[in-house]
């Protein structure tokens, strides 16, 4: 798939989630909008597994997005959550 490619497709399920993520566009790296795209395509139910795995390590951090709002449409809070959870159990 070329970068062309997988920025057309971040762009699509970024408007079907109608989320932005933020930092991510023509200058980001294949990796990275890979791993946005996979982000996207996470189901919510597992989000907030990530949250509860995120929270259990970082009481204060999983707070302070809990307290933010629905982390899953915020631009920041969702790759943030998806990325690092994933991080946590990888360990």
């Amino acid at each position: 798939m070329t970068k062309n490619e997988m920025l057309k497709e971040l762009d699509r399920l970024q408007k079907e989630k109608g989320i932005d993520l933020d930092g991510i566009g023509q200058n980001s790296n294949k990796s990275t909008i890979q791993n946005a795209i996979n982000c996207l395509l996470c189901p919510d139910d597992l989000l907030e597994k990530y949250l509860t795995v995120l929270t259990l390590k970082y009481p204060y951090i999983g707070e302070k997005i809990s307290e933010n709002g629905d982390f899953k449409k915020h631009r920041f809070n969702r790759l943030y959550v998806f990325n690092t959870a994933r991080m946590i159990l990888a360990d």
